[in-house]
Parts: C-alpha cells; sequence; structure tokens
C-alpha cells in the first residue's frame, strides 16, 4: 500500500472474512466498510438487537478483562474482544475511519498474526479523504513502571516504537523489536509475527475459560524452550509479536502520536495503564 498521507484515510471498498475466535472458540463473520470523516473505527454487533456500537476509544477498553487480550465495550451486552492485530494494522495503514460490521464478540485469531488483516486492507484499497490526520504531539516525557515492567515515551517528529522482551525466564534469549510508523515495513517486518503461549501456561489459561479456541494453527506454543510443530517466521518472532500488540493497543487513541516510546515487559493491562497516562500529556 501506499505511503501513509497527511490526511485522513478510510478503505476505498468494502471487504469481509471471518474464522474461529481465539478465546470464545466461536465461527465469526466481518465486514470492513468505508466511513466518514472524523468518525473514527467503529465496531457493530450486527448479531445484537438494534446493532449496536463499540467504539474505538481509550473509554471503551474493558479494564477487567486485559489477559490475553483487548477488549471493548459499548451500551447493554455490546463488547468486542480480541482487537489488537486489525488495530494495529489500521493504524500501519493509516486507515483513521472504518466501520466493522461483526456477528459475534471477539475478532478471528486466523494465523495468531496480523498477515490477514494486512491482506484484507491490501485489497479494500485506501482513500483519503479531504480532512487532515492531526498526530497527538507528547507534552513531555512520561512514563510507568510495574512489576519491572516498563514503558517510557518522550517527544520526537513521529512515531518510533520498539518492545523489549524479556525471556530468559523461559530458556530463551531476551529480543527486541522496533518499528518507525512513517515506513511502509509493518507488512514484511511486523505482521506475520503469531502470537505466543508457553506450554506449562495452557492448563491455566483454559481453567481461565480462555483459548477455546486455540491450536497449533493460530499459535506458537512454546515448550522446553523450543516451538512445537513450528519453526519461527522471524528471528525476533515473540518480540515482534509483542510490539504488534502494543501498537494496536497504542491504537486505541484513535492517532499517531508524534513520539519514541519503548516499552520491556509490558501486557495489555500496563499499556493501558501507560494510556491513560498518556492520554493526558497529549495535545494536537
Amino acid at each position: 500500500m501506499p505511503s501513509i498521507t497527511s490526511n485522513q484515510n478510510t478503505i476505498r471498498r468494502p471487504v469481509e472474512s471471518g474464522g474461529v475466535a481465539l478465546h470464545t472458540g466461536e465461527k465469526v463473520h466481518f465486514k470492513l466498510l468505508p466511513s466518514d470523516t472524523c468518525e473514527g473505527i467503529i465496531f457493530q454487533r450486527v448479531d445484537l438487537p438494534g446493532s449496536p456500537l463499540v467504539r474505538v476509544h481509550p473509554d471503551s477498553v474493558c479494564r477487567k478483562s486485559l489477559q490475553r487480550r483487548t477488549e471493548l465495550v459499548g451500551k447493554g451486552d455490546a463488547r468486542v474482544a480480541t482487537t489488537e492485530h486489525l488495530l494495529a494494522s489500521c493504524m500501519a495503514f493509516g486507515i483513521d475511519n472504518l466501520r466493522i460490521e461483526l456477528d459475534g464478540p471477539e475478532m478471528p485469531i486466523f494465523d495468531g498474526s496480523a498477515l490477514p488483516f494486512t491482506r484484507l486492507l491490501a485489497l479494500a484499497g485506501r482513500t483519503e479523504m479531504k480532512q487532515p490526520r492531526i498526530p497527538w504531539k507528547l507534552l513531555e516525557p512520561t512514563g510507568i513502571q510495574r512489576d519491572g515492567a516498563e514503558i517510557m515515551a518522550v517527544p520526537a517528529e513521529r512515531m518510533q516504537l520498539v518492545f523489549f522482551a524479556e525471556l530468559k525466564h523461559a530458556g530463551l534469549q531476551n529480543q527486541h523489536a522496533e518499528i518507525d510508523l512513517s515506513s511502509n515495513k509493518f507488512t514484511d517486518e511486523v505482521a506475520p509475527a503469531r502470537t505466543f503461549v508457553f506450554y506449562e501456561d495452557l492448563e491455566k489459561l483454559r481453567a481461565g475459560g480462555l483459548i477455546r479456541g486455540g491450536s497449533l494453527e493460530c499459535a506458537i506454543v512454546i515448550r522446553d524452550g523450543e516451538p512445537v510443530q513450528t519453526v519461527y517466521r522471524l528471528d525476533n518472532e515473540l518480540a515482534t509479536h509483542k510490539l504488534l500488540d502494543f501498537i494496536g493497543d497504542l491504537a486505541i487513541l484513535g492517532r499517531p502520536v508524534n513520539a519514541i516510546i519503548s516499552a520491556r515487559g509490558s501486557g495489555h493491562a500496563l499499556n493501558f495503564e501507560f494510556v491513560d497516562i498518556l492520554r493526558r500529556k497529549l495535545k494536537e
């Protein structure tokens, strides 16, 4: 897809797809539809009475459901989980305005990466709108530390991200991954990275009602320091997937942030604690 423009964008044509949701195990179908200027990204639960909307906004994040996924809530029973891979792809492709019609409570996991979403967005194409995109500007350096993990941000001319994954506790080498979101490297260098889980955590996650749709086709299972029945797509695939999730969580802010943001050891819960702090330090 061409370089990101300085104006807002939506997709050129509707596209649709479907698959199995990671945590509920349900089969779901969705459509990506063009939207209006300044509309933002909105999910619509077409399976619920009245087809309620769930807006992508920091106030929509369900703070009680941040284990292993990001979940957004609207009015009543309207909620959408595991949004991070699609939202990261939208941010990387410069898609500001989009409506997603969805017939279930969770987006499909596909192969555990963002590649299916990037391919779908490429098929949909992109239309530049007349309204400018105004990135958030960071007023001052800011950060957060919790339980040995941390996220830090400093003002910059564009959005640059780096993630440090600490993996020595699992018998692996630590990894890092980075991207300048003004580049066109997301599809090749970030999107292929798949979600992963350590074998010893599987039963606990299942007992907690998660990963009901999980399989070796949609996640890397790591046992005794090695991936089970697969090979890594990237030398730093684990850190790159954490970076992918981080991008998707920051996309909740609705616009790119002109900052260098580094994270070490964080997950969805800390990411959104940081978003709450960060949003108080931003201006247009």
